[in-house]
């Protein structure tokens, strides 16, 4: 009971800004208009710019939220708004001139240019693909090695769990045809806990907090310690850079006082991602700031982002079929507007 009750508390955390895309009944992303957004502004003089940042509202979003409250933005003379629905939509938004800027992976800004959109990655969040695989302690299951024969819980074929999972394969040599891969949606901590599956795809910062804070030992799997793929960050258009470096500037300068803040101030950064979850229990309050704990490790702070990740990233994707044909690097991402 204790496990099911953590799971209900924790469900808003599972599908972070990078899942692409999920099944079951879940609400559409709102509908967006197609006017120019740059020449938008509110009552106050700001500029309003939209950012897609993931699924639903989150403690990992806390940056987002301390740029907000603290007035980072405002001194930039923006007005921020924070959307969430699909990653892969805010992305088709941005690269089609709908919207400014979105939150993306590095594997998702290939995906886009490789199916011709102009998407720019401007600044680094994440400094550690948040994917791994979890597996009880008592399951014998400590390296990639072990994976093979046994059967391993996927959300699905796509997004972030997909592309972590097929670079993993990729980078530690697994045997994917030895690996029974099974998708079963957003269900892996109880899968795993009630032995549905011997491992699963998981995001570092979530499952793992679940099950531990459930009395399970585990062990993990990092992506991340076999191939340093693009995490996270802020993207945006060739039309925006061209048109407006200044905003590209404004809001990476914004965003990363507001990583910074919370990274140096994670207890009152928790409590003004609070703010933003109403719905949030003190009994859920536990567990969510170990998400946020675990989040926190995985972020950086300079913003930069290095050619070799770019590079790392791009032959996964290459070598694992999720991509044909090999994308000019330095297409990719700019460190042009950190500052």
């Amino acid at each position: 009971m204790r496990l099911r009750q953590t799971l209900c508390l924790g469900f808003v955390l599972i599908v972070l800004t990078m899942v692409s895309s999920c099944g079951g009944n879940v609400p559409e992303p709102a509908e967006v208009d197609s006017e120019d957004l740059s020449e938008n502004s509110t009552e106050t003089g700001l500029q309003h710019v939209d950012l897609g940042v993931g699924y639903v509202p989150n403690v990992q979003f806390a940056p987002f939220y301390v740029a907000q409250a603290k007035g980072f933005y405002a001194d930039e003379g923006l007005d921020v708004a924070l959307e969430y629905g699909f990653e892969n939509d805010f992305v088709a938004l941005t690269g089609q001139g709908e919207r400014q800027f979105a939150v993306a992976s590095g594997d998702q800004v290939i995906l886009s240019r490789a199916q011709g959109l102009p998407i720019v990655y401007a600044m680094k969040w994440y400094e550690r693909y948040p994917v791994g695989v979890v597996a009880l302690a008592d399951s014998g299951i400590i390296t990639p090695s072990d994976l093979e024969t046994r059967k391993v819980g996927i959300p699905g074929l796509y997004g972030a769990s997909y592309a972590g999972w097929k670079a993993l394969a990729y980078a530690a040599g697994i045997d994917e045809d030895r690996v029974d891969l099974e998708s079963i949606g957003f269900t892996q901590a109880e899968a795993v806990s009630q032995g549905q599956v011997d491992a699963a795809v998981v995001y570092l910062a979530n499952e793992p907090v679940q099950l531990r804070s459930a009395d399970y030992e585990v062990t993990l799997i990092e992506v991340s310690d076999y191939i340093h793929l693009v995490s996270n960050g802020i993207v945006t258009s060739e039309m925006v850079i061209d048109e407006d470096p200044a905003l590209v500037r404004s809001v990476v300068g914004a965003t990363l006082r507001g990583i910074v803040y919370a990274v140096e101030h994670p207890d009152e950064a928790f409590e003004i991602a609070r703010q933003n979850l109403p719905e949030m229990t003190d009994e859920a309050a536990q567990v969510q700031r170990e998400v946020m704990e675990a989040s926190l490790s995985q972020w950086g702070t300079d913003g930069l982002t290095q050619s070799e990740s770019w590079q790392d990233t791009m032959r996964a994707m290459l070598a694992t079929g999720l991509v044909k044909d090999e994308i000019e690097i330095n297409n990719l991402y700019t460190n042009e507007f950190v500052r």
